[in-house]
């Protein structure tokens, strides 16, 4: 009971989370800025990169207005909110937007019921030194440090899941399955819990979630990397974006 009274608190949360009036299916627009002044849909005045990596935004609307955002600062400017953004050396202004119709429609996040036997034996192999190439579903590449692989079986076939560590440090993967373009999103993010010592682990596929760019194509979400897809269905966790009228 607690197995699934536990998913069912935690996609209630992933709901709540994406339909907040300023989560993901509020991006509006991701806009990547020079340092020569321009303009941004939907907002006032005229935005540039600064040469220390923060942006500022001229001719507000008052003669002379201005602003700077660095660092995790927000600006609001009437309902919309602006974010930095950075990827690698490139700096982007964000603009979310709770009047999004996208954002103003949704109405949830259809996923498969919690099933125990999704809850699939690991073993983790760790790969110090090790790099992957990370490419971004608008063509961007860069490399990235490999934390390791997970090694499972499904169908009674081997499978290797390929792991980085996110911001905060957890293991994160990347993943399609052949239910991609189906029944599900084209690919789907998961968190898997630290190893045992022995290098034992376990990957609830339950608890896999739409990226960001299922809910606005203006984020710019990593592909899964080579040996993360898979042919064999994984009826589990997250499938789509439920849209209402």
């Amino acid at each position: 009971m607690s197995f699934e009274k536990d998913w069912h608190d935690w996609h209630t949360s992933r709901e709540r989370y994406a339909g907040a009036e300023y989560g993901p299916a509020a991006l509006e627009s991701t806009n990547w800025l020079i340092g020569m002044p321009a303009a941004v849909d939907g907002i006032p005045g005229l935005w540039a990169l600064t040469e220390d990596g923060g942006i500022r935004g001229t001719d507000l609307g008052r003669a002379g207005e201005s602003v700077a955002l660095r660092g995790v600062q927000t600006l609001r400017l009437g309902r919309r909110e602006l974010r930095r953004f950075t990827r690698n050396d490139t700096v982007a202004l964000r603009v979310y937007n709770p009047g999004r119709p996208e954002r103003e429609r949704f109405s949830g996040i259809d996923a498969y019921r919690p099933d125990r036997a999704w809850r699939v034996a690991a073993t983790f192999e760790p790969t110090p030194g090790e790099q992957v190439t990370i490419t971004t579903v608008d063509g961007g590449a860069h490399e990235s440090p490999l934390a390791g692989r997970l090694h499972f079986s499904v169908r009674e076939k081997d499978h290797e899941l390929t792991v980085t560590r996110n911001a905060q440090g957890a293991l994160s993967a990347v993943f399609g399955d052949g239910t991609n373009g189906r029944e599900t999103y084209r690919f789907r993010f998961l968190l898997v819990d630290e190893p045992a010592a022995d290098g034992t682990a376990v990957i609830d596929f339950n608890r896999a979630y739409l990226p960001p760019c299922a809910f606005s194509d203006q984020f710019v979400c990593p592909l899964p990397p080579p040996g993360n897809r898979y042919t064999v269905p994984i009826r589990a966790g997250e499938r789509a974006v439920v849209l209402g009228r």
